[in-house]
């Protein structure tokens, strides 16, 4: 039987060392860029009005897609986001939304532009008298633009100013600070209710925001601020 010599066998083993070692830096490297992909960047920074004013409760969106981070009462936030995350975007009712690509960026500042000026006007009523003769004449196109809302939150977030949502938690803004985690009465029709879970966006008349002297009406109750909701089959008795 003919043997290979024994250079040629050591040369063989070199080779394919060579090969397996390539093979491994490759596999390494893909497994290294795949990590740096998925690791997690903090964007900070705040978003602010034309006025140079902060805009609290703004909800961040990343890549398109709602996530339940919004801004503080100073207009300020925080988010973690993949690195692979390409637009940072930012949505408030009132205002026109604005994106800013990320490019490795960890502060980033908004300025958001008012969509119309009645809209500051309106202050935190839903619906004002000044605005009612507007409204009625509206009708249709108020309960179709209502009908677009899956609750009452999500109402709330979009057309009452001065307030935060996060999902079923309702902050209300006093002066330059928000009541930290604490809920605002409800009042339906000028009763009292502990909750606001079963109300149809297409029932509501108006939603309107009482708070400091406006709430002490309900005593203590009234501390943290009230949200008055009238329904089309209700009358406002407070």
């Amino acid at each position: 039987m003919h043997e290979i010599p024994n250079s040629k066998k050591m040369k063989w083993n070199k080779t394919i060392l060579l090969i397996l070692a390539v093979c491994l830096s490759q596999f390494v490297s893909g497994q290294k860029a795949g990590k740096e992909t998925d690791e997690l960047i903090t964007i900070t920074g705040k978003v602010l009005n034309q006025d140079k004013k902060p805009v609290a409760g703004a909800v961040l969106y990343v890549d398109n897609v709602e996530t339940r981070n919004v801004t503080r009462s100073n207009g300020s936030y925080k988010i973690k986001v993949s690195s692979s995350t390409i637009n940072l975007e930012v949505r408030s009712p009132g205002y026109d939304p604005k994106k800013i690509a990320i490019n490795g960026q960890t502060n980033i500042n908004f300025e958001l532009t008012s969509t119309e000026e009645q809209a500051s006007k309106q202050g935190s009523d839903f619906k004002n008298e000044a605005a009612m003769d507007t409204i009625k004449k509206q009708g249709k196109a108020r309960a179709k633009k209502m009908n677009t809302y899956n609750d009452i939150y999500q109402m709330i977030r979009a057309e009452v100013r001065g307030v935060v949502v996060n999902g079923k938690s309702v902050q209300i803004e006093q002066g330059h600070s928000f009541f930290g985690s604490t809920t605002p009465l409800f009042v339906i029709n000028g009763a009292i209710v502990p909750s606001i879970d079963d109300v149809n966006p297409l029932e509501v008349k108006s939603i309107k925001i009482l708070k400091g002297t406006s709430a002490s009406m309900y005593g203590v109750n009234g501390t943290n601020g009230v949200i008055s909701i009238t329904l089309k089959n209700g009358t406002e008795k407070e």
